[in-house]
């Protein structure tokens, strides 16, 4: 059974999610709401987390989270079993309250964490709990909207600064930020291997210190963030080969990057063999044909005239 890869660093930024298990909800009162708070205020200051969203919704939470310190599984650990051994006893709930342990994406501060932060308090209205973001308590939103006092640990220092200079109004810009998010595609558009969302200079990183973690059972895609997307490969092999993007996966349009296409969506991508062979409309077979002549010409370099400017996808 594959088992979620941790990673943990100073100054990681992460979006957190858990989701109660099966139809349960997680929270059915104002006072569940109100005491998750209570402990999640508890973590931040224990770990000295910067907090710099929430979202409390029926069935799941969203949290954005700074850790100065690698400290995130320790402190989610904690917070979702203290609350659910709390939610248990308050409703007489027996088993399991959260669906699995918590998920999180690592994100680049300085290219996603405004976004990823105007996802999370547009949550409420994206599932039509509310019309206007403004009107959902439990979450963020409000007190950058409106400069609310409370919760105290919110972290707005840097989501202000970068929405406005100092003679601006910066409430006025968060809101005007956020309001322009409901027409904007979700940030997870942009996710690489499900779990990262950054640049190519961000993902390297990253996958120089996943090489140092114990990676027995965790899924092979996680594993290499920096992998091209499949996009990426049909971008690149249309220019170096000089055909255009429509054509690649035409077997009979152009052979020769027909072929390097589907080599490197398995190679460097890394997308199953039957994802492969129903992009490109023929047998699994074939595919393992292709991936094997290419092998056996000395691979991508050598098996296709262009084929050395290629080799950076590897």
């Amino acid at each position: 059974m594959s088992r979620p890869l941790r990673i943990e660093y100073p100054g990681a930024v992460y979006h957190v999610t858990a989701r109660a298990n099966g139809r349960q909800q997680l929270f059915t009162h104002i006072d569940d709401g109100s005491y998750f708070i209570e402990l999640l205020a508890r973590e931040i200051a224990q770990h000295k987390w910067l907090c710099h969203a929430y979202c409390l919704l029926e069935d799941h939470y969203h949290l954005v989270i700074e850790t100065p310190e690698a400290n995130l599984g320790r402190g989610m650990g904690r917070l979702n079993m203290a609350y659910s051994q709390w939610f248990g006893r308050e409703h007489d709930l027996r088993g399991h309250l959260f669906h699995g342990r918590y998920k999180s994406i690592i994100l680049q501060k300085e290219r996603h964490l405004l976004e990823v932060c105007r996802h999370v308090v547009l949550n409420p209205v994206r599932v039509q709990a509310v019309n206007r973001a403004d009107h959902w308590k439990w979450s963020s939103y409000r007190p950058l909207a409106f400069e609310e006092p409370e919760p105290e640990w919110l972290h707005r220092d840097w989501l202000l600064q970068h929405l406005a200079s100092d003679n601006s109004d910066r409430s006025a810009a968060w809101r005007d930020y956020v309001e322009e998010g409901m027409n904007i595609p979700s940030p997870w558009e942009k996710l690489r291997a499900g779990h990262y969302l950054g640049d190519e200079a961000f993902l390297r990183d990253i996958t120089d210190r996943i090489r140092h973690l114990p990676l027995d059972q965790v899924p092979a895609k996680i594993t290499n963030p920096a992998r091209p997307t499949a996009e990426k490969v049909l971008q690149t092999v249309a220019a170096v080969s000089g055909t255009s993007q429509d054509l690649l996966l035409d077997r009979k349009a152009a052979a020769d990057a027909f072929q390097a296409t589907v080599y490197l969506l398995r190679r460097a991508s890394n997308l199953p063999l039957r994802e492969v062979a129903e992009l490109a409309d023929v047998s699994q077979g074939r595919i393992s044909q292709i991936q094997r002549k290419i092998e056996d010409n000395g691979g991508i370099s050598a098996s296709f005239p262009w084929g050395n400017e290629l080799t950076s996808l590897l």
